[in-house]
């Protein structure tokens, strides 16, 4: 993992370009401005670690840019990558309010804008403001949702193929064509692997296999799928 360095950007909530509707930071005007003056915003490089597996975190940590790793380390001592976030998500907020360790390693890709709040002062704006209070339960409830159907996902495919199959096509599932998606192919056979419970070896078979039959193609760094119907029937 990554030392954590930081690099100090602005510290302006309120005229931040990145909030959407719906984000912890989309807030009414003066939780908003109480958010802004808590805590700091740094820009944090790529492979360093936010959170550690069985930690206490010191606070929590919003993904303003950039993206993080959700990761667990099995018994046996292998990394399963649970999730691959971003996009103003809060990383923390559960082992925060509920005073446990944290379950899982969080780990930044690329260069990430974090902004982070100590623990005792976000539960003292917990504790004050009801709104706060609403908002983080949300996103609580939104955690657990999404968390559900990742484990249904996995569950229900019942192969390694199902299953890299339907990884390949999560990475394209905002795409509104069937044909000729592309995507950057950033990650590792064994990174691959491990967001599917597998080994790099498997991985590795099985994407030559999808080439061959072309479900898939290489070019250069960029992964395509000439057709995501015929992907969706295997997955």
């Amino acid at each position: 993992m990554g030392m954590l360095r930081r690099f100090t950007v602005p510290d302006d909530c309120e005229s931040c370009a990145l909030r959407e509707r719906g984000d912890f930071c989309y807030l009414p005007g003066s939780l908003l401005n109480e958010l802004s003056t808590t805590g700091h915003v740094a820009l944090i490089p790529g492979n360093a670690t936010l959170l550690a597996e069985g930690q206490f975190p010191r606070g929590i940590y919003i993904v303003c840019s950039g993206r993080a790793k959700l990761s667990v380390e099995t018994r046996d001592g292998k990394t399963i990558i649970l999730q691959i976030t971003g996009g103003r998500r809060v990383m923390g907020l559960s082992a925060v309010v509920s005073g446990r360790p944290s379950p899982v390693t969080v780990t930044t890709i690329d260069l990430c804008q974090i902004k982070f709040i100590e623990q005792e002062r976000l539960m003292q704006l917990l504790a004050r403001d009801s709104r706060a209070a609403m908002a983080c339960a949300m996103l609580l409830a939104r955690q657990v949702a999404r968390t559900f159907d990742d484990v249904h996902d996995l569950l229900l495919a019942r192969s390694s193929t199902e299953k890299l199959a339907r990884l390949l096509l999560s990475w394209v599932e905002k795409e509104p064509r069937n044909r000729e998606l592309r995507v950057d192919s950033e990650f590792t056979h064994e990174e691959m692997a491990q967001m599917i419970g597998s080994s790099r070896e498997t991985v590795t078979r099985l994407l030559s296999d999808m080439r061959r039959k072309e479900l898939i193609r290489l070019e250069g760094s960029t992964l395509v799928i000439p057709n995501r119907i015929a992907l969706q029937a295997i997955a």
